[in-house]
């Protein structure tokens, strides 16, 4: 079975207080009895757990580009990626092509394994050497890693957990599971504590 490469930080998460805030609006009641109140609506999609979309996520997910491509479905969010034309190109002609050693290094801290053969990156240096861009884009295999931010709300969380929990690339149950792992209001998404272990 091939190895899959996913990895996920989170970088901030914001809006909790002013969900629940929002939330007390609606419900003309106190924000300190708002907690129960989202965990129970958190549940209930077709506009009842609306507030999740007041609290923000900011990831830093390294994954291959196929799965990125799968990732641009959700568009109720927003991400800033690495370039490359700038970073990509400049790390590569960087490498002394002629030390193996150097060569082996650039292709595990960029592609999946076995995702670039040495012919391919071979093609892909000659066009980063020659100001290429195109040419490096046609060749850049689907296993190449690609780090972005990627700026969500709780509901599209939600929406990706419920639609991708069961996916076969298994790329989507690691991303769920390590993001499961650092949002601060798990409780709030599908899946929590007991269900997460399975995802």
């Amino acid at each position: 079975m091939p190895v899959t490469y996913m990895n996920v930080t989170k970088i901030e998460e914001s809006g909790y207080t002013a969900a629940l805030h929002g939330l007390a609006h609606n419900k003309k009641q106190s924000v300190e009895k708002m907690a129960d109140v989202a965990q129970k609506l958190a549940e209930m999609d077709g506009g009842h757990n609306k507030f999740l979309e007041s609290i923000l996520l900011w990831l830093d997910v390294r994954a291959p580009r196929y799965w990125w491509q799968e990732a641009d479905t959700f568009r109720l969010s927003t991400k800033q990626s690495e370039s490359t034309m700038h970073t990509l190109t400049q790390e590569l002609l960087a490498v002394d092509m002629n030390d193996p050693d150097a060569v082996n290094s650039f292709l595990q801290q960029n592609f999946e394994s076995d995702a670039c053969s040495l012919d391919t990156l071979g093609a892909i240096y000659a066009a980063a050497a020659g100001n290429d861009i195109i040419g490096v884009k046609k060749r850049l295999p689907e296993g190449f890693l690609q780090t972005r931010l990627w700026c969500m709300s709780y509901k599209t969380l939600r929406n990706i957990i419920l639609q991708r929990r069961s996916h076969r690339l298994p790329h989507w149950k690691a991303f769920i599971a390590q993001t499961l792992e650092q949002v601060e209001h798990p409780e709030l998404l599908p899946g929590l504590r007991k269900k997460a272990e399975k995802v």
